[in-house]
């Protein structure tokens, strides 16, 4: 059974929603969905709308109307000040918000299968042509969430505030990070510390972390983290766990043709958004290089450890989860 609102939060979106949308999301035309009819999708996102990470999917919002020939409209409300990002996933399945600009970590308690995606080691291309894409679009199916596509391509890196030379320096180290990466810094003898973000330029700071880990590179020095953390071990892991995400029942009442163009939208739009990251990250480390930020190298035997042992323990944790999955998810990923 699905997890209620509470009743401030239903409100608040409601509310919201209602008083920017009452003259698209009401009309009948548009809830049928069918040929030549005017389409609102209602969009939130995890992030806020001019976080530079998120700044692509103005690219989607673009490709979907050219896609549709002007049919089909997203109106990309905003992030956590429209919906709470831990409202978010409830709120797209129960009809609230059509779409979801968000991450498996709002919803993976609800099916454990949906952590594959940061798992996979495939570009988004590749994910729908071998299988992957389509297992997850499954997948999603069982929590009442049509898969879309990814909106996001950066990978997690270790930062600290000084150098290391061998993996065997990582343990004891306080590092700042989200709860998925407990089980995989546990491996490695890191004590994973969860401070929220507005509290991380202290804690840096002060020493009460040493580092942290972040989703790419780019961001950190933005936000001021750099100050006091001036190293990066070169050695990204996993993929991003970023997902596009509609209510079914929206999904439902589109005509085939809006469905293709909202799937054709997303096809064109995961490569250039691939490419979009990849000059981002060149000309971060630009920036990072000039602000006396250092990339580490580890020596070959501990870099394979590290990456090896961020994908083995998390599909170790998923055999305890779906035993009867895990085994055909890892074959699709690899």
């Amino acid at each position: 059974m699905k997890k209620l609102f509470s009743r401030l939060a239903v409100v608040s979106a409601v509310c919201m929603l209602a008083a920017c949308s009452s003259n698209s999301s009401s009309s009948s035309s548009e809830s049928s969905g069918g040929s030549g009819d005017a389409i609102t999708i209602n969009a939130v996102s995890f992030l806020a709308k001019d976080d530079p990470l998120i700044e692509p999917v103005n690219e989607y919002i673009k490709l979907v109307e050219e896609k549709s020939d002007g049919q089909i409209t997203i109106n990309w409300r905003g992030g956590a000040d429209i919906i709470p990002v831990g409202e978010q996933a409830n709120a797209v399945q129960t009809g609230v918000i059509d779409m979801v600009f968000g991450h498996t970590g709002q919803y993976e308690s609800q099916n454990r299968a949906v952590q594959a995606m940061p798992l996979s080691k495939l570009q988004p291309w590749e994910e729908r042509e071998n299988g992957f894409y389509e297992a997850m679009l499954e997948e999603h199916k069982e929590i009442d969430m049509i898969y879309i596509g990814r909106w996001l391509n950066t990978s997690p890196q270790i930062w600290l505030n000084k150098p290391i030379e061998s993996l065997a320096d990582l343990k004891g180290t306080k590092i700042r990070a989200t709860g998925n990466y407990t089980r995989f810094f546990e491996s490695l003898g890191i004590n994973a510390v969860m401070i929220d973000p507005s509290e991380v330029y202290t804690s840096l700071q002060t020493g009460v972390v040493e580092g942290f880990v972040f989703g790419g590179i780019s961001g950190p020095h933005k936000n001021g983290w750099t100050d006091s953390t001036k190293y990066v071990l070169d050695h990204p892991f996993w993929n991003s766990n970023t997902s596009i995400v509609m209510n079914p029942d929206k999904w439902d009442g589109l005509s085939e043709e809006n469905q293709q163009a909202l799937i054709a939208a997303v096809e064109e739009f995961e490569r250039y958004m691939v490419d979009f990251h990849t000059k981002a990250e060149e000309k971060e480390r630009e920036v990072l290089a000039e602000a006396d930020v250092e990339f580490i190298t580890l020596p070959e035997a501990d870099a394979k450890e590290l990456t090896d042992k961020a994908y083995d323990v998390e599909w170790d944790y998923l055999k305890t989860e779906i035993p009867d999955e895990v085994d055909n998810l890892r074959k699709l990923s690899e």
